[in-house]
């Protein structure tokens, strides 16, 4: 080969390395890393009027905005509560991309529909399988599990995948998720009568001098007062696990033979609740309502208990709950549950009772010498 020759292949060499390089460099430019933008950045959350989230072919989740407020479509129209809503909305809207997930595919992806007031779709969104990191440190070496870090995403028609550092739990389809399933939070310090009605029989209880009392006892019978909290607390924090059917029937759901549960306040309310038979498993049907009889004359006081009951029943009232069969049980109680046999004193009581009955029999003779 000829120095000409040499010459002319270098300088050829040089220009295609210089021009790979700016190749490559304009590349970069031109598709700029995706990390840190918003993985929904066109949805406005006031035009959202409706939340469509399941599995392709599948019942879905429906959460829509009407004239009486956000409810939960799938939940027989049960109101939603509008915070949840709020801050599962933002959690989608705040998405950032944390990573891209070259070659990663979604296998059966939940997809999430945020639909405006007359059906069009403003925003879609498919999730994936959750990122679970591994333990470290401590954690790892006593045996902890690992936990879930983000999840895989992708938006719109687009394929491709994305990691996001949310875990969007609120869209995988509980409705629980999106209402307050707290039916009372009636304070037990408050309940001053109990009555628990079975197969027509009915047993009272009186709070007198802080301490309860069942009508009806023998004389070597006395209250189990281990029960006692159970009993007067059983309104205190009761959470629902599904809103069961309007449409079943009063026989179908058990309550034309079930039990009955009534507790009174000092403040003049009262709370009946109607306990039916097993629904969805284990958990039992349950309706109540609230009713008010004033005890005092304050009228401004009476007015805002009104106002208080009629609110309850107006959320609680028309709806039949599915509760856990442990909370049923507390308001199911029978007889035979609450009442034990009356403890006989022990010899030393016994003869301590004795000297006091003797020492008080002396001190009421001297007193008579003493006049």
């Amino acid at each position: 080969m000829t120095p000409k020759k040499l010459i002319a292949l270098t300088i050829a060499a040089a220009v295609l390395v210089v021009l790979a390089y700016f190749s490559s460099s304009s590349r970069k430019v031109k598709t700029p890393s995706q990390v840190g933008k918003p993985v929904l950045p066109q949805v406005d959350l006031s035009e959202v009027a409706r939340i469509e989230t399941g599995l392709p072919n599948s019942p879905k989740l429906v959460i829509e905005s009407t004239d009486s407020g956000w409810v939960i479509k799938s939940l027989f129209g049960y109101p939603a509560d509008i915070t949840k809503i709020r801050a599962n909305l933002l959690a989608l809207k705040d998405l950032k991309v944390g990573h891209v997930a070259s070659g990663k595919t979604l296998n059966d992806p939940i997809l999430v529909d945020l639909q405006n007031a007359s059906g069009k779709s403003l925003a879609a969104l498919r999730l994936g399988d959750k990122h679970m990191r591994q333990p470290t440190g401590e954690m790892a070496q006593f045996g902890g599990g690992g936990y879930s870090s983000g999840r895989y995403v992708s938006a719109g028609g687009s394929d491709t995948v994305m990691l996001v550092k949310e875990t969007l739990d609120a869209f995988d389809g509980d409705p629980k998720s999106w209402t307050e399933t707290q039916i009372s939070s009636i304070p037990s310090s408050d309940v001053t009568a109990i009555e628990l009605t079975s197969q027509d029989k009915t047993l009272k209880l009186q709070k007198k001098d802080g301490q309860w009392a069942l009508e009806g006892l023998g004389e070597k019978e006395e209250f189990d007062t281990s029960k006692s909290y159970s009993l007067e607390s059983a309104l205190s924090y009761l959470n629902f696990n599904n809103i069961i059917d309007p449409a079943l029937s009063e026989e179908e759901l058990g309550m034309t033979t079930g039990s009955v549960f009534k507790i009174s306040l000092k403040n003049g309310e009262s709370y009946t609740a109607k306990i039916g038979k097993a629904i969805d498993g284990t958990d039992k049907a349950f309706r109540i309502s609230a009713a008010f009889t004033p005890t005092g004359t304050n009228e401004t006081e009476n007015a805002e208990i009104t106002k208080k009951v009629e609110e309850f029943n107006a959320k609680a009232a028309k709806w039949t709950y599915a509760i856990s069969s442990y909370s049923a049980d507390n308001m199911t109680k029978k007889r035979a549950d609450l009442v034990k046999a009356k403890e006989e004193p022990k010899k030393e009581e016994k003869e301590e009772e004795s000297k006091t009955e003797e020492v008080k029999k002396e001190e009421a003779e001297k007193d008579e010498a003493k006049k």
